[in-house]
């Protein structure tokens, strides 16, 4: 009785078999429906790729890119001329004036070189 009562808790090899071929049968399923999705992914980023180059080509959007293109070479040269001057060696700097005395805090008038 022992072993009848042990057996009939053991899962048979058939059944077994059987529960292992759904789940392979499901596993296709999904791969398949990934693969779809991922096609449809692929599509539809081919789609708004294409979109956004027709609408790229049009004259009127041409020139206002050209614009843009000058507008920012432009800017990037001033930049880098500012950044250039201000790591130039012997900087002119205008001095306040008049000027105080830094012991006593009293006004003094001085002359500043170049005025």
């Amino acid at each position: 009785k022992a072993d009848k009562a042990a057996l009939d808790s053991k899962v048979a090899c058939s059944q077994c078999e059987e529960n292992m071929e759904e789940l392979d049968e499901r596993m296709q399923e999904l791969q398949s429906q990934i693969s779809g999705q991922e096609q449809h992914w692929n599509n539809t980023q081919q789609q708004f790729s294409d979109a956004i180059e027709d609408k790229l080509d049009r004259l009127e959007l041409k020139t206002f890119r050209k614009h843009l293109e000058d507008s920012w070479n432009r800017n990037m040269e001033e930049l880098e001329d500012r950044l250039l001057r201000e790591n130039a060696a012997g900087i002119k700097k205008q001095l306040p004036v008049p000027f105080s005395c830094l012991s006593c805090d009293r006004m003094l008038s001085m002359q500043v070189p170049g005025q």
